[in-house]
Parts: C-alpha cells; sequence; structure tokens
C-alpha cells in the first residue's frame, strides 16, 4: 500500500490538471491560502492516480460513493485522501482502505466527545487536553475511527465499524501530526511512504 504525502502548502500545481468542475469551484475561493490548498490537493491527488492507470488526470472519472467516500468507477485502484493544516495524504491500494489524518492541538470538550464515541473510561483519560499524551491519545482514538470509517465507506455518526471488521495502523507523517490507515484486509500490507516530485 502507497501513502502519498502532499504539501498543500507548496507551490501552486497547474489547474489544468483539474476536472472542468474542480476549475470551477476553484475559482470561487475567496482566500488565497484555501484556494491553494484546494488546487494542491485535487490536482496532486489527479497527478497521482493519472501515473498508476495511465490516463490523463483532468479526464479521470473520481466519483461519490455511498457514504460519501471518492471512488474511481471505471478501475479496481482504491485511493482514500485526507488533509490537515497544510498536510494531505493520499493512500492507493487495491483493497478498500482509509486513510485520517490529524494535527495534534486542543480540543473542545473532549472528554464529552469521547464518551459519546468511546465510551466512559476513555473519556475519564481525557480531562485535560493540555496535556500532550492526552492530545495522542485523543487523536490516536479519533484517526482510528475516522480510516475504519472511511474504509467501509460509512460516515462518522453510521454504524461503527469495528476493530474486527478493519486493521488499523498508526504513524508520525510530521512532527505535531498523527495518522491512521485502516484495511478491510485481515493484516494491513506492507506500508512504502513517498513524495511526488
Amino acid at each position: 500500500m502507497h501513502v502519498w504525502q502532499l504539501d498543500l502548502d507548496g507551490p501552486p500545481q497547474s489547474p489544468d490538471l483539474l476536472s472542468t468542475k474542480e476549475q470551477e469551484r476553484h475559482g470561487r475561493f475567496r482566500h488565497a491560502q484555501a484556494a491553494r490548498r484546494y488546487l494542491n490537493t485535487r490536482a496532486l491527488t489527479r497527478r497521482i492516480l493519472a501515473a498508476y492507470l495511465g490516463q490523463a488526470a483532468p479526464l479521470l472519472n473520481i466519483a461519490t460513493a455511498e457514504g460519501g467516500k471518492p471512488c474511481l468507477p471505471d478501475h479496481g485502484l482504491e485511493f482514500n485522501l485526507s488533509h490537515s493544516h497544510g498536510l494531505g495524504l493520499l493512500a492507493v491500494g487495491r483493497q478498500p482502505l482509509g486513510v485520517d489524518l490529524e494535527q495534534l492541538r486542543q480540543v473542545h470538550y473532549p472528554a464529552r466527545i469521547a464518551r459519546r464515541m468511546w465510551g466512559a473510561e476513555t473519556a475519564a483519560r481525557l480531562q485535560d487536553m493540555s496535556n500532550p499524551d492526552n492530545q495522542c491519545l485523543f487523536f490516536s482514538h479519533w484517526t482510528a475511527m475516522e480510516a475504519r470509517q472511511k474504509a467501509l465507506g460509512r460516515g462518522i455518526f453510521q454504524q461503527p465499524v469495528s476493530e474486527t471488521e478493519a486493521s488499523c495502523r498508526h504513524f508520525i507523517p510530521r512532527d505535531g501530526f498523527i495518522a491512521a490507515i485502516a484495511t478491510t484486509e485481515a493484516r494491513l500490507p506492507r506500508l512504502k511512504f513517498l513524495k511526488p516530485t
């Protein structure tokens, strides 16, 4: 499984890599940083997937499956994308997969969120989010949950995906960030980390 690290604040990619609809949406952004991140997310995703498939990037048929998961309905290639604060991750493989990325940061009402999502025991451990260990614990739980939900194409508030339904692994793509990748396979394949040139 390949995991591509995307610099969304890097030099702007060519808008010609986008589909017509994406170009129109890109033109509607009012803030320069948001416009650049949108452009780089979409253009780099298309460039990378086009290289796997030997097709022109703007012509790739990227659709949205039930649950909001992006897909390539004309191909067997699976991919998933996550981004946070100028950093993006694009996971590519042949099996259903999901990836989630978060910047470690303060969270409002962490215990309330944890109680709803993961139960009272985890919530009790997350009262003090000024503790960096608790930030890491919170986002470890969060990214694993998101990655599993995305692997099965379920929204975050749909039926929870259990640990037996999707394998998950954490990694640190950059200081101050945490990520998780999940697949429906019993064991995750070896991960290969890449950066576009």
